[in-house]
């Protein structure tokens, strides 16, 4: 999900660009190379299309939307509490790791604008997670169900884990299993809590959440070789070689997706969050076929919105 800092980013700044004290805080934190990067993050972050993801609002947006599919093709209506609940969540949890991210010495030189923004407002950010965790806590003790706290709790811990494997680990995690699967599954599974927590789910709702999880983990691994800069030979030793097949096969792999969900689909055996796992899947294979006509922050943006878009789709054909 990160890449390294290219030569090309570095000196594409232009001088007229550079914001000193911006530059300065972001040298003392994660050196000269970095300082340049943050600067030319500065300047684009202003571009409206880019709040979206520079603020981590991105991820609990699709999360929203996908938990509103599950649950109408469930037959169950979403709470407004636990739409809250969910998107305050994952927010917590992308802005944690993006912090920790731009925090471990180790993963200085593969940060993106999104961590330079964390880094640069990283003591606004942490009482915004207290916050944030304070109503996350409060909400959930008054509004939510007992067997959905359970599984909330579990599931927490599970992330915590997650989360202390990636950036405690010094790499052998991810050396050993690409953490963007793992990041996949985890989304889907927190995503869908509030069905499977209180209903269990059934053999359809699981085939659903297989297929939703696996186009997860497609977005997951698309970001890191959209971002990933394959001219370091370093780098890319270094990166675990599931990683490395994917980046010459996500359109094969969202292809092969989009046609299980079809078939799915033409047998009548599950609905509408199907219909959205191909359209995803779809959207994924367009965007990586124009991949090298897009700016990095454009493919980063288009990742998450082609899930949103499917989303939003399905729900209107169940309108």
């Amino acid at each position: 999900m990160d890449s390294k800092v290219s030569q090309s980013e570095v000196s594409g700044v232009s001088n007229e660009n550079f914001r000193p004290a911006v530059r300065e805080r972001v040298e003392r934190q994660f050196g000269a190379r970095a300082g340049a990067v943050a600067v030319r993050a500065e300047v684009e972050e202003t571009r409206w299309w880019l709040w979206w993801n520079l603020l981590s609002l991105d991820a609990p947006t699709v999360a929203a939307a996908w938990a509103l599919l599950f649950a109408s093709a469930g037959g169950m209506r979403l709470r407004l509490t636990d739409a809250i609940l969910l998107a305050l969540s994952v927010w917590v949890i992308y802005v944690a790791d993006r912090l920790l991210d731009g925090s471990t010495s180790k993963r200085k030189r593969v940060l993106q604008a999104r961590h330079f923004f964390c880094a640069r407002h990283r003591l606004d950010l942490a009482c915004l997670l207290l916050l944030a965790i304070a109503v996350i806590l409060r909400m959930a003790a008054q509004q939510s169900e007992r067997l959905e706290v359970i599984a909330g709790m579990k599931l927490a811990a599970i992330v915590a884990v997650y989360l202390a494997a990636v950036h405690a680990s010094s790499g052998w995690a991810e050396r050993i299993f690409p953490k963007e699967l793992a990041v996949g599954v985890l989304f889907a599974a927190g995503t869908t809590l509030p069905v499977w927590s209180v209903r269990g789910g059934s053999r359809e709702f699981w085939g659903s959440f297989a297929l939703f999880a696996v186009l997860c983990s497609l977005n997951c691994l698309a970001i890191e070789c959209w971002e990933f800069n394959w001219k370091d030979e370093r780098r890319h030793s270094a990166v675990h070689r599931l990683l490395r097949w994917c980046d010459s096969n996500i359109k094969q792999i969202a292809a092969v997706l989009a046609i299980i969900s079809l078939a799915f689909l033409a047998v009548g055996l599950i609905g509408a969050e199907v219909l959205a796992v191909a359209l995803g899947s779809l959207l994924i294979w367009v965007v990586d076929e124009r991949r090298k006509k897009l700016s990095v922050p454009a493919l980063r943006v288009l990742a998450d919105a082609t899930l949103l878009v499917a989303a939003l789709t399905a729900l209107l054909f169940r309108i």
